[in-house]
């Protein structure tokens, strides 16, 4: 789907936050645009959607919108689907996020939870679809995506954003690592940033790797630091089996 096409699909609400870079709040007032992914990142969510179809969907984190507008607009495309969002932190935000869906027209496409992961998550039936993008700590976003996990079907995808960020990193390489999980990319499966240049971090890092056991030696993110993977700030991964691990399974991550 080409850009023009994305400009006829994406709510005209959405269309008009990046035009002016603002938001809406429950009072009526305008506040700046932050804390939302990019445009380039709505309409790649926006593809995900309409290529996965899902039924149920979930959220984690509204913060003022952007990324609930660009799912909710491909649901609606889609002519299927409900979606899920939980954020206890709304308030802070003068609750802009829920204002804009309001303004969006999609509430009937939505349901809304002030309330943490934990507390709704494990409530759900299946899921297809999950974009999580909420505190960024390793740890409590690596509980986010097992109750995802646990309710997502094979073959539904899981978005992360913020990919800039170590913890973000890290949760990426246990998934991979350790669950039956694969990079995707919407429309086109997987598909990497163009080539980087060398730098003398690289050439000491290639010296490593021909150390016999470098692997026992040498912390992985150095060995396979995070731009040798190619990837943006917002990747997806698509669930490729159910949990069958040992339960004395672990690899380094």
């Amino acid at each position: 789907m080409n850009n023009e096409q994305h400009d006829e699909v994406l709510p005209s609400v959405l269309k008009e936050v990046f035009r002016t870079q603002k938001v809406w709040d429950e009072s009526g007032n305008q506040s700046p645009l932050d804390s939302n992914v990019s445009e380039s990142e709505a309409r790649l969510l926006f593809d995900a959607v309409i290529e996965v179809k899902p039924l149920q969907s979930v959220e984690v984190g509204l913060a003022k919108g952007v990324s609930t507008l660009a799912i909710l607009g491909a649901l609606a495309e889609n002519g299927q689907g409900r979606h899920v969002v939980m954020d206890p932190f709304q308030d802070n935000y003068k609750n802009s996020g829920i204002e804009m869906v309001r303004r969006s027209g999609l509430e009937p496409l939505w349901e809304f939870h002030r309330k943490f992961a934990e507390e709704v998550i494990p409530s759900l039936g299946a899921i297809q679809f999950a974009f999580i993008d909420a505190s960024h700590l390793f740890d409590l976003t690596l509980v986010e995506f097992v109750m995802v996990d646990k309710k997502l079907d094979v073959g539904g995808v899981v978005g992360f954003h913020d990919m800039w960020m170590p913890s973000l990193q890290g949760v990426f390489r246990f998934i991979l690592s350790n669950r039956s999980y694969e990079v995707w990319q919407p429309g086109r499966g997987y598909e990497g940033k163009s080539s980087r240049t060398n730098s003398w971090k690289d050439s000491i890092r290639a010296m490593a790797k021909r150390i016999p056991k470098a692997e026992k030696i040498f912390a992985k993110s150095f060995l396979h630091p995070w731009k040798d993977e190619n990837l943006g700030n917002l990747v997806f991964l698509r669930k490729t089996g159910h949990d069958t691990r040992h339960w004395t399974y672990h690899q380094s991550f």
